[in-house]
């Protein structure tokens, strides 16, 4: 007969003494591919300095405590047993017979641990601890398994059940050091007398949790601890007695709900700017008012624009439309349509001063106000203004090519007409090569290469701004940026509280300030402040990447055949092929605060659960979710007798 190799061996052959127990534990895990079956079984030898024990299958050992059948599959053999052993063993060995009447038998390597004797948390193989549901009125009592070289769960899968009862509960503050004792088991003598009682009746269990009788009175819901008198079983029939604490979860609330600022469409007011006594380019003068829609709008000469006091007449002029428009009630955006010639940079300076005497000034009023501007010109232009920088969107993009054709696909550029389907192609062109918004002489190098029909024209275009209100408070943010704080909305908090920031739902910047930083700040940075420096107050407002969101919808003509598609022009130096997540941000007047930050009022240095019902006993919510989304989970009567507890 051929030898055939079965890969028999030992997974586990874990044993562990107690001296404060007196109890030998051993676990095991045997495999084979054949030969296993009911009729073999595992055997024990051991010595002490008084005694030993020979070679004895483990079924004929009497247990200290309660062994189930473990299943490890067909082809293991797994379980574990308990001995009372009342002295430090050595020589310590396991084997498998294949066959309970045969000789075949193979031997493990045991891993031997004796734990001496010591405190209760450290020195015995159970402690007992509580942990509360979400309303923190009812305790459930959890059993921990403590081996040297063994998880809780481990040690359950190889059918070791430990009885534990409760009984004598009171609540209220216990003067116990969690540092080194997490648990809080056996940290103090006794539940002191002075703590008020709990009257629920004793609770017992061999599963590894049991929900307590009852739930805790309305006069407890200050109290952030239960202490209860926990017993186990112990060597010889004993029991053994220690404190077993359940402490309150973290009281947590969204630090603030909702805040909402209405984003509205803002009503555009129009001018039509050219030269009145000479004809530059009748095409592309028709473009760019198509492009606007400004057929029907006042038009404003430029033949004398290089006379003095111009601007102020540009400026006088822009007023009077502004508040004849602002009797609608509805914020604004001006929108003015720029048909020159002069590539000296100068016109572009005198209607940049115009809008400086009218825009800043719009800016932090109450609504309705002027949001902004859009300037559409003939040439590529660069605002020189820096105030004007976050006010003014000012078009064609600055490609530096008079043939679309040339523009790279990923060139990036002020005013780029951006798509809402990233990477969009139209027929032969790139959607940079259509010409939306381009200067004078691209459009009319492309209607020179192809056609006007080919160019497209705007069939939509919406300005959408916040509205401010007269308790509105702006501050410059970065280049373009503004933060805005409107109604006194605010957090207020006790020195005591934490807070939880969760980065993963900051789709949307908010900021905060306080009256020793009244810049802006992320809130992200809102739970450390507050832990170094607690403040009573956090003053609430939103960060708007730009004053006004333009967007548009555009239609091409390729091959006979009509496309529609929608695009935005974001302030900055952006690229045509980056996606528009702002203008998501700009179709809605909601935001959700509470799902970025949370606020702990009460046992903020207690521990937590997360989102798996784990109880992570050294993960404090102050100390651990200051940057972290607090989402947890927990432990409800119906869950059953075995949670996760690694």
């Amino acid at each position: 007969m051929p030898i055939v190799d079965i890969n028999a061996g030992f997974s586990l052959a874990d044993v562990a003494w107690f001296d404060e127990e007196d109890t030998l534990f051993v676990f095991y895990q045997a495999n084979a591919e054949q030969g296993l079956g009911p009729e073999s079984q595992i055997e024990l030898t051991y010595r002490t300095d008084h005694f030993e024990l020979p070679w004895t299958p483990l079924s004929r050992l009497s247990t200290v405590h309660t062994h189930v059948p473990a299943d490890c599959g067909p082809k293991s053999v797994c379980g574990s047993t308990s001995l009372a052993v009342g002295e430090p063993p050595r020589d310590v060995k396991l084997r498998l017979r294949y066959h309970r009447d045969g000789e075949m038998t193979l031997t493990a390597p045991v891993a031997l641990n004796i734990i001496g004797k010591g405190p209760a948390h450290t020195n015995r193989s159970l402690l007992v601890y509580g942990v509360f549901d979400e309303t923190n009125t009812h305790v459930q009592w959890r059993a921990r398994h403590q081996f040297p070289t063994l998880r809780n769960h481990d040690v359950q899968k190889y059918g070791l059940r430990r009885h534990f009862s409760i009984a004598d509960r009171r609540h209220g503050a216990i003067a116990a050091e969690f540092g080194e004792n997490p648990y809080g088991y056996g940290s103090v003598p006794g539940c002191p007398g002075a703590l008020p009682p709990l009257d629920l009746g004793p609770v017992e269990t061999t599963d590894r949790a049991v929900f307590d009788v009852g739930t805790l009175p309305l006069s407890a819901s200050e109290s952030p601890v239960v202490c209860a008198r926990s017993t186990v079983t112990d060597a010889q029939g004993g029991t053994f007695e220690a404190v077993a604490l359940a402490r309150k979860n973290p009281r947590v609330r969204p630090a603030f709900p909702v805040l909402r600022s209405p984003i509205t469409e803002n009503t555009p007011v129009k001018f039509m700017l050219h030269p009145c006594r000479r004809t530059i380019s009748s095409p592309h003068y028709a473009m760019q008012q198509q492009r606007l829609f400004l057929e029907d709008a006042p038009e404003i000469c430029l033949d004398g624009w290089t006379a003095p006091g111009f601007a102020d007449e540009l400026a006088a002029q822009f007023r009077t439309r502004i508040d004849l428009v602002r009797m609608q009630g509805r914020d604004m955006v001006l929108v003015l349509g720029f048909h020159h010639d002069d590539t000296t940079g100068r016109l572009g300076a005198v209607l940049e001063t115009a809008l400086q005497k009218v825009l800043p000034f719009e800016r932090d009023k109450s609504s309705p106000r002027v949001t902004g501007a859009f300037v559409y010109d003939s040439v590529v232009h660069a605002v020189g203004i820096p105030e004007l920088r976050r006010l003014v969107l000012w078009c064609p993009p600055n490609h530096l090519v008079d043939d679309l054709d040339e523009v790279p696909a990923e060139a990036a550029s002020r005013c780029p007409a951006v798509s809402e389907i990233p990477d969009l192609k139209l027929g032969p062109f790139r959607f940079n090569q259509i010409p939306i918004l381009t200067t004078r002489a691209q459009y009319l190098r492309f209607i020179e290469k192809y056609s006007e029909a080919q160019a497209g024209r705007m069939r939509s275009m919406s300005f959408r701004a916040p509205e401010h209100t007269p308790l509105s408070d702006n501050i410059p943010a970065g280049e373009f940026g503004t933060a805005t704080f409107y109604n006194n909305e605010m957090i207020t908090a006790e020195p005591g509280d934490a807070f939880s920031y969760c980065p993963d739902a900051d789709t949307r910047k908010m900021v905060f300030r306080t009256s020793i930083t009244p810049a802006p700040a992320g809130l992200e940075l809102l739970p450390e402040l507050h832990q170094l420096a607690p403040q009573p107050a956090y003053a609430l407002g939103l960060f708007w990447d730009f004053p006004f969101l333009l967007k548009a919808q555009y239609e091409s003509y390729l091959a006979g055949a009509a496309t529609a598609y929608s695009f935005t022009v974001p302030f900055g130096i952006v690229s045509s092929n980056e996606e528009t997540w702002a203008s998501q941000l700009w179709t809605t007047g909601e935001f959700p605060v509470g799902d970025i930050l949370a606020q702990c009022t009460r046992f903020c240095d207690h521990p937590t659960f997360d989102a798996s019902v784990t109880y992570n006993v050294q993960s404090l919510f102050r100390d651990v979710y200051r940057r972290q989304c607090y989402r947890p989970v927990f432990p409800r009567p119906d869950d059953g007798g075995f949670p996760h507890d690694p």
